[in-house]
């Protein structure tokens, strides 16, 4: 357009205004209208408005605190252990058996048993088990039995076995000579070898005798 022309028409404020009426009378006035008055400057604030707004990213920071969270606990809750009685050993009681019972076995014509310490670890870990529990019987808390006992101590030629629970070692020999079955486990003269186990809780003795052929 002339500049004299653009001059009587109050300059390019003038020529936007004449353009956008004419532009209005076609409906795209509102497309070119910014582009004109704005002179090809910064977008209006509308149009910047308008524009979407960039997606929120996770900073670096709050991806470090993520993966630096600590896991939960997992920790598993356990029951109680079994109650446990440290168990002490009458050595003068047990040795005093050994020795009534051969005073007995003399009588009998059988030969002296000795103490075998593999059957003395096995008596003695029964009558510790007793002691801890109050009980007496053959039968371990865990289950054994005289022989799964001898053998765990490594002894081999296992016999029999005796149990009692109070009464210091004359009293326990006397009530076992009382009894047949208790008797004649005692006056075995294939016997060679017993082990003895006095095991207290307090002042109560639990006993308990191995007897074996080895």
């Amino acid at each position: 357009m002339a500049p004299g022309l653009i001059a009587r028409l109050g300059g390019p404020t003038g020529v936007a205004a004449i353009v956008t009426a004419i532009l209005i009378l076609f409906g795209i006035g509102a497309v070119v209208v910014p582009a004109l008055s704005d002179g090809g400057g910064e977008p209006s604030a509308a149009a910047a408005a308008a524009e979407p707004a960039p997606a929120a990213g996770t900073s670096e920071a709050a991806t470090e605190a993520a993966s630096s969270a600590p896991a939960p606990s997992t920790a598993s809750t356990t029951g109680k252990a079994s109650p446990t009685v440290n168990a002490s050993f009458n050595s003068g009681y047990e040795d005093r058996v050994v020795q009534l019972v051969n005073g007995e076995r003399r009588k009998a014509k059988c030969e002296a048993v000795r103490m075998h310490p593999q059957l003395r670890t096995a008596a003695r870990a029964h009558s510790a088990d007793m002691a801890a529990r109050d009980f007496s019987r053959s039968q371990g808390s865990d289950g054994s039995s005289p022989q799964d006992r001898v053998s765990r101590a490594g002894y081999n030629g296992f016999s029999d076995e005796l149990v009692a629970k109070d009464g210091d070692a004359g009293d326990v020999v006397k009530s076992w000579l009382r009894d047949n079955n208790s008797r004649e486990i005692l006056l075995d003269c294939a016997t060679k070898s017993i082990g003895v186990g006095a095991a207290m809780r307090g002042k109560t003795p639990y006993w308990t005798v191995d007897t074996g052929r080895a």
